[in-house]
């Protein structure tokens, strides 16, 4: 049985920071940290890419062993992704594709490629960053086999394409955008809180607008509140993946709660652990008893 499928890459990254610390040949991808996201809250977690050629299976194994099904990575003829994520002293990040290393749209999983089992016992699914038509056609087949679903919009498939989110969003149950993107979808900033009214007018049914820090503002469409989620990030190493694991987390501990706000805070429960050391490793190694204790401790932060 499979209760959440997660869609998106894998990746090889080779990490430099400002201070000269590296961690080279780690395991990531938003498809990797949005089920890291969703393991500390469920059972059942399979992830869905094409796997790359070369993709070393060192890294598999650790993901196994930590618990999150693999058997939806599908093998491809295409190039593994590897590449060098460098950060700056203001906080940018630059990605350099080694020369060997395959492309994003080579390596996004398609939905004919899905196998049929992981559709038994459906209940969310999450997409992550991918290209506008790739994500669609993913929603079009979580859709049909009555899932949730979540979808967070890659930065590259919001400028312009304002129309074709309007299309897609009211076959979205969560809407995750950045600031950022949330900014470039509506021409502006309003705040986190009027963008997501906004985008929800749009046809999404819930919008979380992720703002680092500054926590996710997450609004349910017709309601007349908004939920405010605190981040729960305290000793950042790397933030690379927050946002993918905070949605992971939304979507898990949303449905096992039953509760939008109980959601959010897993969400960003999820994130705190993804930003505690470099790659995923580190994450896979939380458990469930220290996610809950995490939980307890930003609860009341928000009552």
């Amino acid at each position: 049985m499979t209760r959440y499928l997660v869609f998106g890459h894998l990746t090889i990254d080779d990490t430099v920071m400002p201070d000269g610390r590296t961690a080279l040949g780690s395991a990531g991808g938003n498809v990797l940290y949005a089920a890291i996201g969703a393991l500390l809250w469920t059972g059942e977690v399979a992830m869905v890419s094409r796997l790359g050629r070369g993709y070393p299976a060192e890294l598999l194994e650790l993901m196994a062993g930590a618990g999150l099904r693999t058997d939806g990575l599908v093998p491809t003829h295409h190039s593994r992704i590897r590449q060098w994520q460098l950060y700056d002293v203001e906080g940018g990040r630059t990605y350099v594709p080694l020369a060997s290393a395959g492309t994003y749209e080579d390596l996004a999983p398609r939905s004919r490629e899905i196998p049929p089992h992981l559709a038994e016992g459906l209940r969310g699914c999450h997409v992550a960053p991918m290209r506008l038509d790739i994500q669609g056609e993913l929603v079009e087949w979580a859709r049909a086999r009555g899932a949730v679903v979540t979808v967070d919009p890659h930065y590259d498939s919001v400028a312009g394409q304002a129309d074709a989110w309007r299309a897609l969003l009211p076959m979205v149950d969560v809407f995750l955008p950045s600031r950022e993107e949330a900014q470039v979808l509506l021409g502006d900033w309003p705040g986190a809180e009027a963008a997501a009214r906004a985008l929800t007018r749009w046809g999404a049914a819930i919008v979380c607008v992720k703002s680092g820090a500054d926590g996710v503002c997450i609004h349910r469409a017709g309601e007349p509140a908004s939920l405010l989620v605190p981040s729960a990030v305290r000793s950042p190493v790397d933030t690379t993946g927050c946002g993918d694991a905070f949605c992971g987390g939304m979507l898990a501990g949303w449905l096992e709660s039953g509760n939008l706000l109980e959601g959010g805070l897993r969400g960003s429960v999820s994130a705190s652990f993804v930003a505690e050391g470099f790659g995923a490793a580190s994450a896979l190694q939380a458990d469930r008893g220290q996610a809950r204790r995490r939980l307890e401790e930003l609860t009341p932060a928000t009552t």
